[in-house]
């Protein structure tokens, strides 16, 4: 079974969006997470048999809000 939860994120312009985190929640199978920017502008990213940090995540997805262009970090998660 798989596990999504949404982190929100908010730019410094004041539109909202929010990375989705999908993650195995199976027993007795592989770890992977697999994370997805909704209302931002960015990539996806996924690892496998280990946890990812905020810091990896947000340098592999490069958010940016789509109002005004600019690049979103860690502290603008809410």
């Amino acid at each position: 079974m798989t596990t999504r939860t949404g982190y929100p994120v908010r730019c410094d312009c004041g539109h909202e969006g929010a990375i989705r985190m999908s993650e195995n929640d199976q027993s007795y199978s592989a770890n992977w997470e697999s994370y997805t920017l909704v209302g931002l502008v960015g990539g996806t990213y996924s690892v496998s048999n280990r946890s990812a940090d905020w810091e990896e995540v947000f340098e592999q997805t490069t958010p940016a809000c789509p109002k005004c262009g600019g690049a979103l970090l860690p502290s603008n998660l809410v």
